[in-house]
This record gives structure tokens, sequence and C-alpha cells, in this order.
């Protein structure tokens, strides 16, 4: 309820139906990219943490982005990521 009205609060549905939904394998492969880019973004703690050397943080972080890029390629997210742009629902780079 909103305070002090009484009225119920009423959920807009108008965003979430104008969003296309991903077919799973779209849907599995940019978990993917989110676990990609969660454990690319712990390599960088990793270098205050741990005795490693330059080298091995930056082919870990080198490896991350090559799996984040082979992900992003895969046609089912392309697509995906097409329809999303195409209804203006992503940030314009």
């Amino acid at each position: 309820m909103f305070a002090g009205t009484g009225r119920k609060r009423v959920r807009s549905h108008r965003l979430s139906s104008a969003v296309p939904a991903p077919s799973e394998a779209a849907l599995i492969r940019l978990a993917g990219i989110v676990t990609h880019v969660e454990e690319l973004m712990a390599l960088d703690h990793q270098a205050e943490k741990a005795p490693v050397g330059l080298r091995t943080i930056r082919n870990d972080r080198r490896r991350k982005v090559e799996a984040i890029l082979v992900l992003l390629a895969d046609p089912e997210v392309r697509m995906y990521l097409a329809e999303l742009k195409g209804l203006g629902l992503l940030p314009v780079a």
C-alpha cells in the first residue's frame, strides 16, 4: 500500500511485456557471460591478495575475455541482442 492512501500498489507490466523472452540457449549463454564477467572482476582483487605474477593475472584475464567474446558471438545471443537493440532496450555504444 502507498503510505497514507489506503490504495494497493499496482505493478506495471508494460516494460516486462515489451521485452522479448530469450531462447533457453541464449539465456544459458548470457548466464555464462555473467559468470565470466564476475570472475574477471574478481581477478582485480587477486592481484592485491595473492602473490602471483602479473603475467598469470594477464593470462587469466585474457582467457576470461576470450570466453566472453565466444559466448557473445553465438548466433542465438546475437539475434536476441539485435532484437533488444531494435527495440531500443540496450544502451547505445
